[in-house]
């Protein structure tokens, strides 16, 4: 009984840590428009304070989801793919978002996350596009939306 107790008490501490989740692509659907997550290089995902985690197939979503349904301020963690390497989360509000139309996103917005201004560069030689930081992209995102 004891075992059972212990066993209980250490999933819950592990489901309620404040910490981002893997990404179960083809399984997790979007928090914010519901489609299944399948893109890696995109997806994105917010942890609150209080720990709840939210899920998204791009971080265009995310940031729709941000201004629609909660405040900024409420969120531990804001993270996004690197398009670069995709198993690597960042922190958005630090990261280089490119916008390029040679560059698809799940949603349309044509937006790609990477870590710093060099690799944006690179790929913005390569590709086309424009660069923004965490503030800019909001606002285009939002000037996309209307």
């Amino acid at each position: 009984m004891r075992k059972l107790f212990f066993l209980s008490l250490i999933s819950m501490l592990i489901a309620c840590s404040k910490k981002p989740q893997p990404i179960n692509y083809g399984d997790d659907a979007c928090d914010f428009c519901s489609m299944t997550i399948v893109s890696p290089p995109h997806a994105s995902q917010l942890v609150t304070h209080k720990g709840k985690n939210f899920k998204f197939d791009a971080s265009e979503c995310m940031i729709d989801f941000l201004r629609s349904e909660v405040k900024e301020d409420e969120m531990l963690y804001i993270l996004s793919a690197n398009f670069l390497e995709p198993d690597q989360q960042l922190n958005a509000k630090e990261a280089i978002f490119i916008i390029s139309e040679n560059i698809p996103s799940p949603m349309g917005a044509f937006l790609s996350v990477v870590e710093n201004e060099h690799d944006a560069r690179t790929i913005v030689d390569k590709h086309g596009g424009k660069l923004y930081n965490w503030e800019e992209i909001k606002i285009e995102i939002e000037k996309q939306r209307r």
